[in-house]
């Protein structure tokens, strides 16, 4: 079945256009592109049965032209005629571009579809080329003329006419010769490079933006070139559109006739680790596995863990490990909801008693000096708030204090009275902010050896954003003297067969985390892990044995030696940890395994910031950053990055963070501007229980509401619900915020006026206003915000961040934290790359889309 028909004649002199030149509009704006000129009264026909977009624009849109109008073509292919021939194209699904100066035609038509074939347009009169001609695909990578026509040749679906096109290409000048591309996959403007042609001596190019990523070396359609980078110190070559590529050594050598090159120095983007630490750089021939949420995480992690019985073992580290279910603590949660035999406890139990040698070490909240709390009557219910207001099921109760140490903020002010006149003991506050207790004492009875709590060492002390002592309230506190925790969350497994399997990010073992991606859970949680096989995972059972160390824990697995766990994959990974330094004057002795603390991920994750030029994503929990890290996103905007995507919870829910993130997004929007965009999730609605509400929020409008209107009539009053509520208006979901005015009218005739907050807009929620006619039905929903607990960073599809480090101070440069960073090695040509599976995974999660469109 023929699917790709040759878009131009074989009469038509085509021009070959250079330098590379942006797609000015539609879905790859901005992308650079090598086009074809096209002259005068050539018919250029659609090269596939596909879906038409298209534009005028006034300027900046001709290549070589910025001067003239044009018009922008843009034919995307059904791919569903025939699946199996598209699956055979590098790069994804191909879309055709056309270029026409001046305004086109009418036909065919924005939205219309048109048959492989047809007539698209007509180069338009003039002297040299009219009409602009390329092609782009999923991966964007600026592939030369040539390179595109054999791509797609490569379906085996091309009319008879395709292989002449392809000759045509091949005979205009450079068409043969060998490109150089960033990570990014846009042509490469500086560095050295060493190009061999099969066994002729090597050639040295040096790259200069005016090359355009050229080499001026050909390839002929027989041979193979070898590319090495004499300027990267660490680097990763890659052929870009094949899954295949080398990491350092002598170079790598492309396919036969191949004429395309990705280069990418690891050294720019994975920091160097702090003096005298231990875990690598980086670890090549890993493979990370993303995952999104924590019902397929646990499902994941229990069938691993059953593979160590009966001889392997598992060490467990985690922030908190909690035994009761979310609705109902006096019920044990199970890991896999369908499983009766996966509570966290049974689970441990079953492991033990298969002669499966599991640890767990326990992060431990509370350290007191004293064994009374009796530096101030006050302090007891404070410190309760305070642990209450860290709880990980966002408890209403919250306490804040300005920095004179005064109450300035508070929910639930009748929860505080009560606490306030209660006794608190430490016993009381012990067994609220101690998450892990009941575990902890299930597994000691079991075996006392399995679970170790571990205190954070950190002091005030060493926290130099902290009064030394701290005060509340003018009182000196010195029954309190550290406030740091473990925030690590990962696992390692060793099967039963010896195989190594880690697992780290930011979800623990705990029942609020039980979720999907389309978030059906009574409180919606977001949230992602990585599953790592390969060399890094001897950098996880370090970790763990570095803190069982610290803390006289036992030791499950045995650090592997260098180079003894096998290749998994072709993912560059760094495992790296933030642990504290030691104040001035600190008596808190330093770790031996991070003797001047642990910064790498911060710097790792600065770094590539630094080196983005598509786009950064970003998923926080607190999204609270210090300075070093917004001014590095400030400068990002000025590198000409084009896009900055940060989706976080609807608050910043820790002690004034809700200022600070205004005040960073604000600076933020001036640096960026439209090319930042934030949001947090929204589940899709849901219908109040009418039990508990009968006829609460079923209304009507009493009078027409247009399509501009920031304002709407409700009746009856008996129906409205207290704003702020979310209602549909007829099919339109919009916000009503507040009353306005009385009353107007009596009995069933009376009305309320309502402000409403409609979309498109700021915020903007997809709706679309429309006029509606009084006696539409107004309905009430409820749309439970996603609580997103996710830690992670992507750059370009290229490197991605997933760890438990939240975007703050503790997270990056206090607390004890385990991340993971990803390079592929075989950059865009991996079908595995996690940089990009994640995102267009996230993407469709949080858009409502299959995950294939958000690709």
């Amino acid at each position: 079945m023929t699917i790709f028909a040759t878009p131009v004649a074989s009469t038509v002199v085509l021009e070959r256009i250079t330098p590379s030149a942006v797609a000015p509009d539609l879905r790859f704006a901005g992308d650079r592109l090598m086009w074809i000129g096209i002259p005068q009264g050539a018919a250029i026909n659609a090269f596939a049965t596909g879906t038409i977009a298209r534009l005028h624009g006034a300027n900046n849109g001709v290549p070589g032209n910025v001067a003239s109008d044009w018009t922008l073509f843009q034919l995307s292919p059904l791919p569903q005629l025939n699946p199996a021939a598209f699956m055979l194209v590098p790069g994804g699904l191909p879309v055709q571009l056309v270029i026409v100066m001046g305004i086109a035609g009418a036909v065919p038509a924005m939205d219309e579809r048109v048959q492989a074939g047809a007539l698209l347009t007509t180069a338009p009169p003039g002297t040299g080329s009219r009409a602009f001609l390329a092609f782009a695909f999923q991966d964007r990578l600026c592939r030369d003329p040539l390179t595109c026509a054999e791509a797609i040749a490569a379906s085996g679906s091309c009319d008879a006419a395709w292989p002449q096109f392809i000759t045509q290409l091949a005979a205009l000048p450079g068409a043969r010769d060998l490109r150089i591309l960033d990570g990014a996959g846009a042509p490469l403007s500086s560095g050295a490079v060493s190009i061999r042609i099969d066994t002729q001596p090597p050639q040295a190019v040096t790259l200069t933006p005016a090359m355009d990523g050229g080499t001026g070396i050909a390839v002929p359609a027989t041979s193979r070139a070898t590319v090495a980078s004499s300027s990267a110190v660490h680097p990763i070559v890659a052929p870009g559109d094949s899954d295949s590529g080398a990491f350092e050594g002598s170079g790598f050598q492309l396919a036969t006739g191949a004429r395309m090159a990705q280069i990418v120095d690891a050294d720019t983007w994975l920091a160097q680790p702090n003096p005298g630490v231990l875990v690598q750089r980086w670890n090549p021939g890993s493979l990370i596995e993303p995952i999104q949420e924590g019902i397929p995480y646990f499902a994941k992690l229990v069938a691993d863990l059953r593979t160590a019985k009966p001889s392997g073992a598992a060490e467990l580290a985690g922030w908190a490990f909690v035994k009761g279910s979310l609705t109902d603590s006096t019920i044990d949660w199970l890991l896999v909801p369908s499983d009766s035999s996966t509570t966290v406890v049974k689970l441990i139990k079953e492991l033990h008693d298969s002669g499966v040698d599991v640890r767990l070490l326990v992060n431990k909240f509370m350290q007191f000096d004293t064994a009374t709390l009796d530096d101030f009557p006050e302090l007891a219910p404070i410190l309760w708030a305070f642990y209450v207001s860290l709880s990980p099921l966002q408890s209403l109760l919250k306490l804040q204090t300005d920095p004179a140490g005064y109450v300035v903020g508070l929910i639930a002010v009748a929860a505080m009275i009560i606490v306030l006149s209660s006794p608190i003991t430490l016993d009381l506050i012990t067994s609220m902010a101690e998450y892990s207790t009941e575990v902890v004492a299930a597994l000691s009875a079991i075996d006392p050896n399995i679970a170790t709590w571990t205190p954070y060492p950190a002091a005030f002390a060493d926290n130099p954003l902290v009064a030394k002592p701290p005060q509340v309230l003018a009182h000196t506190i010195d029954d309190l003297s550290h406030l740091g925790v473990y925030h690590q969350k990962y696992v390692n497994i060793r099967a039963s067969g010896g195989q190594l399997v880690s697992y780290l990010g930011g979800i623990d073992i705990n029942s609020d985390r039980l979720d999907m991606p389309i978030h059906r859970a009574s409180k919606p949680f977001h949230d992602v892990q990585v599953r790592i096989t390969g060399p890094a995972v001897a950098d996880v059972i370090r970790s763990y044995a570095e803190r069982a160390g610290v803390h006289g824990g036992a030791v499950g697995i045995t650090t592997p030696a260098a180079g003894s766990v096998p290749d998994a994959g072709s993912h560059l990974v760094q495992i790296a940890r933030t642990y504290f330094k030691p104040g001035t004057g600190s008596m808190t002795p330093p770790y031996t395994f991070a003797p001047s603390g642990e910064t790498t991920p911060v710097r790792t994750i600065k770094a590539a910031i630094g080196q983005a030029r598509d786009f950064i994503y970003i998923e926080d929990q607190y999204f609270t950053p210090p300075d070093d890290y917004v001014q590095a996103l400030i400068n990002a905007a000025g590198n000409g990055v084009r896009a900055l995507f940060i989706t976080m919870p609807y608050q910043a829910d820790q002690p004034y963070g809700g200022q600070r993130r205004a005040d960073v997004l604000n600076a933020l929007s001036t640096a960026w501007g439209p090319r930042l965009h934030t949001g947090t999730p929204l589940r899709r609605f849901l219908h109040e229980t009418p039990a508990l509400t009968t006829n609460s929020g079923r209304m009507r409008l009493a009078n027409d509401l247009s399509a501009a209107a920031s304002a709407c009539d409700l009746s009856p009053l008996s129906h409205i619900p207290a704003p702020p509520f979310w209602a549909f208006v007829g099919n339109e979901l919009l916000l009503v915020q507040i009353v306005s005015g009385a009353p107007v009218g009596t009995g069933d005739d009376a009305y309320q006026t309502a402000l409403i907050v409609r979309a498109p807009g700021a915020p903007s929620w997809g709706a679309q206003p429309v006029e509606h006619p009084a006696g539409t039905p107004v309905l009430a929903v409820q749309i439970p915000l996603i609580y997103v607990h996710a830690k992670v960073m992507i750059v370009d599809d290229l490197f991605l961040f997933v760890g438990s480090s939240n975007i703050n101070r503790r997270g990056l440069y206090h607390d004890g934290e385990m991340n993971s960073f990803t390079i592929p090695q075989h950059l865009k040509g991996d079908p595995r790359n996690p940089a990009r599976l994640l995102r267009s995974r996230l993407m469709a999660e949080h858009a409502g889309i299959s995950t294939e469109i958000g690709q």
